[in-house]
């Protein structure tokens, strides 16, 4: 019995190690424009992925979907305001990204006094970008990366769609004229 319960311990353990190991694994941040009033934003359209053969597209695809719907966004194929674009880099990857205030934070003060501090990553094997793009003027606004995603080759059911949500939880910010409490309030009625 002793025998048994101490296996179960041990394995228990490994699984709670894996789940930690497999959390720090991926990198994930973002970079945005200090020239962009995100307060303008409101509906969207993608632009194509490049097509793979096992669905994975698809599925950040939804993933992407979801996040920009829980944000208020609205997905339009009329004049959108934003584009969002992704791709999935299956080799290493030299990135320039930037150091920058939280965005939120800097949403609300539109301080003109930030400047880009420009960062060099070395990203693992599997990186996945998705670009926020103004629809007018065809400039990237926002940038999210996720790399070592597939550092685990046994991902488990919703692990995607988990990468995009940690990659979205840098960018907190909801659609113009979009206000959750409201309508979460509506939702419980």
């Amino acid at each position: 019995m002793v025998k048994s319960a101490t296996l179960l311990f041990s394995v228990l353990i490994a699984f709670v190690m894996a789940g930690c190991s497999f959390g720090r694994k991926v990198f994930v941040e973002h970079d945005y424009s200090y020239e962009t009033n995100f307060k303008d934003y409101s509906t969207y359209t993608f632009l194509e992925c490049e097509r793979d053969t096992n669905n994975l597209c698809t599925e950040i695809y939804e993933s992407i979907r979801r996040q920009m719907q829980a944000r208020g966004y609205k997905l339009t194929a009329e004049k959108p305001t934003l584009l969002v674009n992704y791709g999935i880099f299956y080799d290493n990857l030299r990135y320039q990204g930037y150091m920058q205030p939280v965005i939120k934070n800097w949403v609300d003060t539109e301080n003109d006094g930030f400047r880009y501090e420009p960062i060099k990553y070395a990203l693992d094997k599997g990186t996945l970008i998705v670009s926020l793009i103004d629809a007018d003027s065809d400039q990237v606004v926002w940038r999210g990366y996720a790399s070592g995603i597939f550092n685990g080759q046994d991902n488990p059911n919703n692990y995607y769609r988990n990468v995009v949500r940690r990659i979205f939880d840098q960018y907190p910010l909801f659609a113009k004229g979009y206000d959750p409490r409201r309508y979460t309030e509506e939702m419980g009625r």
